[in-house]
């Protein structure tokens, strides 16, 4: 996959199929569109490019930095995987927004990156006021550019979008996020050292860094999570919270206690997989009514690690 930053330096010499989005988190309903594109270039000897932006829409009417399920890193890698040949990341900026959707189309879709087809979402707009769209196409420009529409998706008859799984994710709903993502939702960064409450108290933990600062994060609490690690993966307890029992003002921290590890893993990167919300965060009295509540907290992950593999 080869990647531009900018329109300026695109050189496709390829006929393409076309795609555009912003494809936070990469869920079933972005996949659904992805898979259309893959399929249209396949059945016309294309290949296949996707049109992304390195800022959320929303950050540039708001003003404000917008959380993401997907941070660019973590997209670039996701889309690594897609069989998608050229990807090109535009900032989301006042030039994009008042570009009218005929320029956008003819000189950038149909010149630049020498498309025969477009597939887009079922909602999809762009171009100055939302112009642009699939029955746009299909009316000024059916002589040159095949327009494929891809149907809305859903589960249990709502439709999958990034804010709802962020609505989800926002309430500790990781098990339903899960159903529209396709995976578990995942955070990724590096084990940095704390101050080793845990292994005090019989509970070590590996503290972790995330690798980029507008990932979104989860209603803060304990969850059960898959752990990724160099040496392996295992389950875990990931406490997300300001730490009320240390009355420490330190912001958030991440913490996770690793289901039979203890390895020297400081400096690693590391990864975690929600698979279900434990309890919310609380404050203890002391380390002793801690220490016993994450010991119940262990043994409710074991029961529930016991009926899933039952079940399965």
């Amino acid at each position: 996959m080869k990647c531009f930053y900018s329109f300026d330096t695109v050189e496709i010499a390829d006929s393409t199929a076309v795609t555009i989005g912003m494809f936070d988190g990469l869920h079933i309903g972005h996949l659904k569109v992805l898979e259309g594109c893959v399929s249209v270039s396949k059945s016309k000897s294309l290949k296949t490019c996707v049109i992304t932006f390195s800022n959320h829409p929303a950050d540039h009417f708001t003003g404000k930095r917008n959380e993401l399920l997907m941070p660019m890193q973590e997209k670039i890698q996701a889309f690594e995987g897609l069989a998608i040949d050229y990807l090109v990341i535009l900032p989301f900026n006042s030039y994009l927004v008042e570009m009218p959707a005929t320029h956008f189309i003819q000189d950038l879709i149909i010149q630049k990156l020498k498309a025969k087809s477009v597939v887009l979402g079922y909602d999809n707009h762009f171009g100055k006021n939302r112009e642009g769209s699939i029955s746009y196409i299909q009316t000024n420009y059916a002589s040159e550019l095949e327009a494929v529409s891809i149907d809305v998706a859903k589960v249990d008859d709502i439709i999958v979008s990034s804010s709802q799984i962020k609505k989800y994710l926002s309430e500790g709903q990781v098990s339903k996020a899960k159903e529209m993502l396709g995976h578990p939702y995942a955070i990724s960064g590096t084990v940095v050292h704390g101050n080793q409450n845990g292994r005090k108290i019989g509970f070590p933990t590996a503290n972790m860094s995330l690798n980029a600062d507008n990932k979104f994060i989860p209603q803060l609490g304990v969850y059960l999570v898959q752990v990724e690690v160099e040496s392996g993966s295992y389950y875990g307890l990931t406490n997300m919270g300001y730490r009320p029992t240390l009355n420490k003002d330190e912001g958030i921290h991440i913490e996770t206690h690793i289901l039979g590890f203890d390895g020297d893993i400081y400096g690693q990167p590391i990864s975690l997989k929600f698979i279900e919300k434990i309890r919310s965060e609380k404050r203890f009295d002391s380390f002793d009514e801690l220490k016993n509540q994450i010991a119940a907290d262990l043994a409710w992950a074991k029961l529930f690690l016991a009926q899933i593999h039952i079940a399965s």
